[in-house]
């Protein structure tokens, strides 16, 4: 019998052990929702957020959901009010907001009938249904193991907290960003560009799929970007019919107050796990400074969009295979989601796993002559990494963007890489069956 390569024994232990640590991590919470930590999970970001949004939404009172166009800060507003009075135990100092579009309220209104910690148990349940969904996308597009995958996401830290706040990302984010990836691969470009539009509904990911849609619309293929404009105007209409015309409009007008608590840091924001360039670097200002270098700051991150542009459209021009060059810019999207976006927070970097499944795969789209996979190794280690430090120096602002000047630097090690395909281009290696219409 031929022995099993060092490598080999190496990658199965590791699976071994994020097979351990995803269950492990799965009693951990439904303990601590239910059973040890029940009272506190009252100020998780699930239960003072989606669950008493839902709750507003039952009780037919969904005009409280945001507040009033003049409003400075969430302190004091009609949802904060509400988040209180369905939480009686939620701390005075705590505030209640609610930062999303009425469609989501109306999601988690059938759920909240559970209650508040079933409810939270019912949408971790739902959110590791949907990583496992997506896993086995991405496991097709890269040919590996669907179960491999999806355990060794255990070990991306963003993943847990992502579960243990009841956050959106899996759910709402990665779900539409990945069905979108493989029916582009599939060829069913308007179908791909009408659920990415289902990213309006967790917006910190909507960017780099908009960006794919860009590039492919750029080079002469508008299915995908036409697809994303009709499912926005779908869902617009949708919540205008389901709610009000004038809820939606007061849901836009909160984005203002949204902004002016981020670059504040105030309210009840995590300082400590903010993360985006943009973010990170206004919040090392004093508050009356920040107004003055925020248009600044949102002007190199749209630079860097557009250097990300400027490479993507070369991918698209190069001789490359369609899965190969759609999933190199895929890895630009994310990845500039996760330096850019003013409105981030640490859990919200799971929108980097398809970047990651993408750059470690050894069968998968992406050109095999390339170096990628050290940059992968080297993300989900620093990313996961960072977590211990920033939740024990919470009060320490540098951290966060450190983080941010890491992700930067593999960010234009990327780049550098992606330029050997202007001198060996047409040697990516990809799956024919992705690449055949449905």
């Amino acid at each position: 019998m031929a022995e099993t390569p060092p490598s080999s024994r190496l990658y199965r232990a590791l699976v071994f052990l994020a097979t351990v640590l995803t269950v492990a991590s799965w009693i951990f919470l439904i303990d601590s929702n239910l059973f040890s930590q029940r009272e506190k999970f009252q100020e998780s970001d699930f239960i003072m957020t989606f669950y008493v949004a839902g709750q507003l939404v039952l009780a037919g009172r969904s005009e409280e959901l945001y507040p009033s166009p003049q409003a400075d800060s969430f302190v004091g507003s009609p949802f904060d009010k509400a988040a209180h009075e369905f939480l009686p135990r939620l701390p005075k100092q705590t505030t209640g907001a609610y930062m999303y579009t009425p469609l989501v309220a109306g999601f988690f209104a059938p759920l909240s009938l559970a209650g508040a910690n079933y409810s939270l148990l019912i949408w971790q349940v739902l959110s590791v249904l949907a990583l496992a969904f997506c896993c086995c996308l991405l496991a097709r597009a890269t040919m590996n193991k669907t179960s491999d995958v999806f355990f060794l996401t255990a070990l991306y830290a963003p993943v847990f907290l992502t579960l243990w706040a009841g956050q959106l990302g899996l759910g709402f984010g990665l779900v539409p960003l990945c069905t979108g990836y493989f029916l582009v691969l599939k060829q069913w470009k308007l179908a791909a560009g009408l659920v990415w539009s289902l990213l309006l509904l967790k917006p910190q990911y909507f960017p780099a799929a908009a960006f794919v849609s860009l590039i492919l619309a750029l080079s002469g293929r508008y299915r995908t970007f036409a697809g994303m404009i009709l499912g926005v105007v779908i869902l617009s209409a949708l919540t205008t019919v389901l709610f009000s015309p004038e809820l939606t409009v007061k849901w836009l007008q909160s984005h203002r107050v949204s902004d002016l608590t981020y670059s504040s840091g105030l309210h009840g924001i995590p300082v400590h796990l903010i993360t985006g360039l943009p973010a990170n670097l206004m919040i090392l200002f004093p508050l009356e400074v920040r107004p003055t270098v925020k248009l600044p700051l949102y002007a190199g991150a749209a630079l860097l969009w557009l250097v990300g542009l400027r490479y993507g459209i070369k991918l698209a021009r190069a001789n490359l295979s369609d899965p190969t060059w759609i999933s190199l810019a895929l890895v630009i999207g994310v990845l500039l989601c996760s330096l850019t976006l003013p409105h981030l927070l640490y859990y919200d970097l799971c929108v980097l796993i398809p970047a990651g499944v993408l750059l470690l795969a050894k069968n998968g789209p992406l050109p095999d002559h390339i170096r990628f996979r050290d940059i992968g190794v080297v993300g989900w280690i620093v990313v996961s990494g960072f977590l211990p430090f920033l939740l024990a120096y919470s009060q320490e602002k540098l951290l966060p963007l450190i983080l941010e000047l890491f992700l930067l630097s593999l960010f234009v090690a990327f780049l550098i890489r992606l330029k050997a395909l202007w001198k060996f281009p047409g040697s990516g290696s990809f799956s024919p069956a992705l690449s055949q219409p449905g």
